[in-house]
């Protein structure tokens, strides 16, 4: 399988620190790292500059890190009065796997995976499974179901997913399972994330101005200050 791309936007000017184990988690996947500056037009060309070479001195050094610890890093920056967009735009732009919509990462070993959708599995499922599990504590597969109807074929899903972590590698005393019934799965989510460090979700599937990255996302990251990867279809 090839190694997924991931990128990691880095928020400029006070970009939030990346723990070693985060770092370590993600060794087998490319990394991009996507410096995003958001800088007044009436900055003068002699301070843009300063700063441009500051954040690419700090990228630089993070892609660094990555690259000793596994595979390739790489860096772009963006600076503009308005870079709210920009992430979503180059995740588009270069096809990448899935996108880390950040929030301060203290440490990493506890993972919670939602899966809501059946056509999510396999892309998932190939995120998870390059993750180090050597550092990731424990993994928590989790799925909504809408009625008290649809919970064994939830779990049927997560049980497909649970073997195929296995068969990579996986412990099986670290994968739970878990299904819960509401009609509120951001809610649900976010509820639930509050034991854990890091996020993994597919991307949802709403209108074309509130696709990944949209108003389901950040109301979980908002609700849970937790960073969530976002895995693209």
């Amino acid at each position: 399988m090839e190694p997924q791309t991931v990128l990691i936007p880095v928020e400029f000017p006070d970009p939030d620190p990346l723990p070693s184990t985060f770092i370590d988690c993600l060794t087998s996947c490319r990394v991009l790292l996507l410096g995003v500056y958001e800088i007044p037009s009436n900055v003068d060309a002699d301070e843009r500059q300063r700063r441009e070479v500051e954040a690419y001195d700090i990228l630089y050094t993070l892609a660094n890190q990555f690259a000793q610890s596994g595979e390739t890093a790489d860096v772009e920056l963006v600076m503009d009065e308005d870079v709210s967009d920009v992430p979503t735009t180059v995740a588009e732009d270069r096809d990448v796997d899935a996108l880390l919509v950040p929030n301060p990462i203290t440490t990493l070993g506890r993972v919670l995976v939602p899966l809501r959708e059946a056509k999510f599995q396999e892309p998932v499922t190939d995120l998870v499974s390059t993750l180090d599990e050597d550092v990731l504590l424990h993994t928590t597969l989790f799925h909504v179901a809408d009625s008290d109807d649809d919970v064994e074929a939830g779990r049927e899903m997560l049980s497909t997913v649970r073997d195929h972590l296995v068969d990579e590698g996986f412990p099986r005393t670290r994968i739970d399972t878990e299904v819960v019934v509401s009609d509120d799965p951001p809610f649900a989510i976010s509820q639930a994330a509050r034991d854990y460090e890091l996020l993994v979700m597919g991307e949802t599937q709403e209108s074309s101005l509130e696709r990944v990255f949209g108003k389901t996302y950040e109301s979980i990251a908002e609700q849970t200050d937790r960073p969530i990867i976002v895995v693209r279809e």
